[in-house]
C-alpha cells in the first residue's frame, strides 16, 4: 500500500483536474477533504492516513480503492472493490475482557473491510475502528483473541449492548448496568462476578464481533 506522502500526492492530482490543473497544497487537500490543517500534518508526519475521510472522497467521486492504494487498473476491479473500505485496526491496543489493559502507543494499521458488513451490524463506518480482545470473561458472545468492532459514535450506555470503556486501569470490554445509580461492569461468562466502576469513559459500542476460531 502506498504511504501517507503519495497518497497526497494522488489526492493534489485529482483535486488539481476538478479545477484546471491548478496547483494544489497540503492545506487544500486537508480542506477538501474537512481535515483540520494541523491535525494533516501530524498525521501526515506520523506516516498515518485518514483513511475514513479519504474512503468518503473517493466514494463520491466513485474512485476504485484498488486503482488507488494499490494502483491495480483493470476495469473490472472497480465495481467489487467500490464495495470495500478501509478501517483503523488499532493493532498494538489490546482490550481486555477481565484483568484491564493498559496500552502505552497506538498504532493504527489499515483493514479492508466489505460496506455490506458494516450495514449488516448497523456501524458507521467513519466512526468505527478494530480492536483484539484477550480473556475469557465475554464468552461465549466474544472468544479470547476476538477482533471487535466498535462505533465510537455510540456511547449511550441507556442502549443495553457491549461496550469498550477506558478506566483507570486500562480497556475493557464490558456489558454496563446501573443499580442504585452506581455504574457497573458485567461479564457474559457467569464465573466472573460483576465490578463497580468508579471513574471511566465510554470509547464505544461493539457493534460487531470477528471470532477467532
Amino acid at each position: 500500500m502506498i504511504d501517507y506522502i503519495q497518497i497526497t500526492n494522488k489526492l493534489k492530482e485529482i483535486i488539481s483536474q476538478d479545477i484546471n490543473n491548478e496547483k494544489i497544497s497540503d492545506k487544500d487537500v486537508a480542506a477538501v477533504l474537512d481535515i483540520d490543517y494541523n491535525n494533516f500534518r501530524k498525521q501526515k508526519a506520523r506516516n498515518s492516513p485518514h483513511y475514513p475521510e479519504i474512503m468518503q472522497f473517493l466514494a463520491k467521486r466513485n474512485i476504485s480503492i484498488n486503482w488507488f492504494f494499490f494502483n491495480q487498473l483493470p476495469e473490472s476491479l472497480i465495481e467489487n472493490t467500490s464495495n470495500y473500505i478501509i478501517l483503523k485496526y488499532q493493532k498494538s491496543v489490546i482490550t481486555s475482557a477481565g484483568g484491564g489493559a493498559i496500552n502505552d502507543e497506538l498504532n493504527s494499521n489499515p483493514l479492508v473491510i466489505d460496506k455490506q458488513l458494516l450495514d449488516h451490524i448497523n456501524s458507521s463506518y467513519k466512526n468505527t475502528e478494530v480492536l483484539q480482545v484477550f480473556g475469557d470473561s465475554m464468552e461465549p458472545y466474544i472468544k479470547d483473541g476476538s477482533l471487535v468492532f466498535v462505533d465510537k459514535s455510540k456511547i449511550n450506555l441507556n442502549i443495553a449492548g457491549v461496550y469498550v470503556i477506558n478506566t483507570l486501569e486500562g480497556l475493557y470490554v464490558k456489558k454496563i448496568k446501573m443499580q442504585d445509580n452506581k455504574y457497573y461492569m458485567k461479564s457474559s461468562n457467569k464465573q466472573y462476578d460483576d465490578v463497580k466502576l468508579d471513574e471511566f469513559e465510554v470509547i464505544g459500542q461493539v457493534k460487531g464481533v470477528y471470532i477467532k476460531v
